[in-house]
């Protein structure tokens, strides 16, 4: 679905003419691409689609060995990284409370962990050297649809490849134009929001459904803290109760 077609569709769900919109005494053509913005937002934002994820790489430098911390990239949201790699290698991520404390406990450490906080990504710079490479993978920001011709974030590469999501968007926009000062009908606004999220449930069942089969190598199932004081590194990381996967 292209965006003129959204506005087009959601035209005839406010009951208005498209095509002589300029004179219409309600509804703006910036009004309704406002709409089909907030609406494709609230879709994007609402479930972690794949067509939403992004890899960013660079380099290691000095600044961040001597900081210990690297600025987040720009075309990732703030706080989405799920996996990040230095050479080549896994970093878990924990809370930010608890790599201070545990950099607190053990500043000479070498475990390969991470963290985030505000717009800043921390990687312990005792585990790698400078020049590896760093490769972060996260949720990208919303595409922003302005143009007649641009697609809809269900349809990510051609005009005829789309899924309901689409549907959902224009749906939402309705939602929103319901709730707006012009139409003030917040109950049917509720109504029409609840059936978009309906279709955007059914439509991330699949994609729900395969990561529930996807059967992680070497991972734990529950990350279990070592409350013993012990070592973080085992001998055999192919023992089978190794929690500590990435040391």
């Amino acid at each position: 679905m292209t965006n003129l077609e959204a506005k087009q569709h959601l035209a005839r769900k406010l009951d208005i003419n498209y095509s002589d919109i300029s004179n219409n005494g309600l509804w703006t053509e910036t009004d309704l691409q406002t709409l089909i913005q907030l609406g494709a937002l609230k879709a994007w934002d609402f479930r972690p689609w794949p067509f939403t994820q992004k890899t960013k790489k660079a380099t290691s430098n000095s600044d961040g060995v001597t900081n210990g911390y690297y600025d987040y990239p720009s075309d990732i949201m703030n706080g989405s990284i799920y996996l990040l790699k230095v050479g080549g290698k896994e970093y878990k991520k924990i809370l930010m409370e608890d790599y201070q404390k545990f950099f607190e406990d053990n500043p000479t450490a070498t475990d390969r962990l991470c963290s985030e906080t505000e717009t800043f990504i921390f990687i312990n710079p005792r585990a790698y050297t400078v020049g590896d490479e760093i490769c972060i993978f996260g949720k990208k920001f919303p595409t922003t649809v302005s143009s007649d011709g641009d697609l809809l974030p269900f349809s990510p590469t051609a005009d005829n490849y789309e899924h309901s999501g689409n549907e959902a968007i224009v749906q939402l926009a309705y939602a929103e134009a319901l709730d707006s000062e012009k139409k003030r009908n917040p109950s049917q606004a509720e109504l029409e929001r609840k059936k978009a999220y309906q279709t955007l449930d059914i439509l991330w069942k699949p994609f729900a459904a395969s990561k529930a089969f996807l059967q992680s190598k070497g991972r734990p199932m529950f990350n279990v803290p070592d409350y013993f004081g012990g070592s973080t590194q085992v001998k055999d990381p192919s023992y089978t109760g190794n929690f500590n996967y990435l040391n």
